[in-house]
C-alpha cells in the first residue's frame, strides 16, 4: 500500500517511467546502470519539484463562527516524508548501486 498526500505519488510514477526509458538505453549486461540513471532522474525530479510545491505560500482563512485563523499549507509527501527529501533518499540508492558496480 502506497501512502501519499498531494502530488507525492508522482515520485513512484517518475521512478517507474524513468526506469522503463533507461532500460532501453543500456544493454542487458549493464542493466544496473539503468537503475542508477532512474534513481538519479527521480532524485532530481523529487528534489526540485518537491521544493517548488511544498514551499508555496500558505493560505490563511478565518472561521466565521469563531473568528479563528486557519492556515492551509501545501503538503506533498510519500510515506509521510516530504517529496524533496525523497530526492536525497533516491540519490543515496543511486550511489549505493553505483559503488557496487565499481568493484
Amino acid at each position: 500500500m502506497i501512502v501519499w498526500s498531494g502530488k507525492g505519488f508522482l515520485a513512484v510514477i517518475v521512478l517507474i517511467a524513468s526506469f522503463a526509458v533507461s532500460v532501453n538505453l543500456f544493454p542487458k549486461e549493464q542493466s544496473d546502470y539503468a537503475f542508477i540513471l532512474a534513481f538519479f532522474a527521480t532524485a532530481a525530479f523529487s528534489w526540485f519539484m518537491g521544493k517548488k510545491w511544498n514551499e508555496q505560500d500558505a493560505r490563511t482563512f478565518i472561521d466565521k463562527s469563531t473568528g479563528q485563523e486557519i492556515v492551509f499549507k501545501a503538503n506533498h509527501s510519500l510515506f509521510w516524508i516530504k517529496l524533496q527529501y525523497w530526492g536525497i533518499i533516491f540519490s543515496i540508492f543511486g550511489f549505493i548501486i553505483l559503488l557496487q558496480n565499481l568493484r
